[in-house]
């Protein structure tokens, strides 16, 4: 049974074992999600991000950032992911219109990034504010946040570090 949930902000209170077994074929992702808006009005509570494997073989996992600062422990099957949708409640989902790939490795802590998301006052023509996605390498940080949290699974599964190949800024809005 795969385990795929999200730790809501930065504590770590996930049905998440701390635990020296994984299931075979099965790695953890760990990313940070830092959320920016140009705006006050902005709410969290209906935003929603998905991750998906690049060969379309599984459904997507959706992640719920419900802060500004969202620490993610979540174990995936292992293989190519991508970050795929952003979601903003009850309006349509928008796309990324470039692939944001990432791997996950069985058997290993994989940090994926952080993932900075930062919306603006610009408002698209369907009413939704543009954003920015942005990745940023802060393994130095949460790695060993997530050794201390999970001090089983950090004993026994070596952590690897799988950036997006648009590690660099972009500053691209969608």
């Amino acid at each position: 049974m795969l385990l795929i949930m999200l730790i809501a902000g930065c504590s770590t209170n996930s049905i998440l074992k701390d635990t020296a077994m994984l299931p075979p074929g099965t790695g953890i992702m760990v990313a940070h999600v830092s959320i920016f808006s140009e705006t006050s009005s902005f709410k969290y509570d209906a935003l929603s991000i998905k991750v998906d494997k690049l060969d379309g073989s599984s459904i997507p996992t959706t992640l719920y950032p419900r802060k500004r600062s969202n620490l993610i422990v979540i174990a995936l099957p292992a293989g190519e992911y991508n970050w795929a949708t952003i979601d903003l409640g009850l309006y349509a989902g928008s796309a990324t219109s470039y692939r944001m790939p990432f791997t996950i490795e069985a058997g290993k802590i994989n940090y994926v990034g952080d993932l900075l998301l930062t919306f603006t006052r610009v408002n698209r023509p369907d009413g939704l504010p543009t954003y920015k996605l942005r990745i940023e390498d802060q393994s130095k940080v949460w790695l060993p946040t997530v050794a201390s949290d999970y001090p089983q699974l950090s004993r026994v599964y070596p952590s690897v570090i799988h950036l997006t190949e648009d590690q660099q800024p972009t500053n691209q809005a969608y």
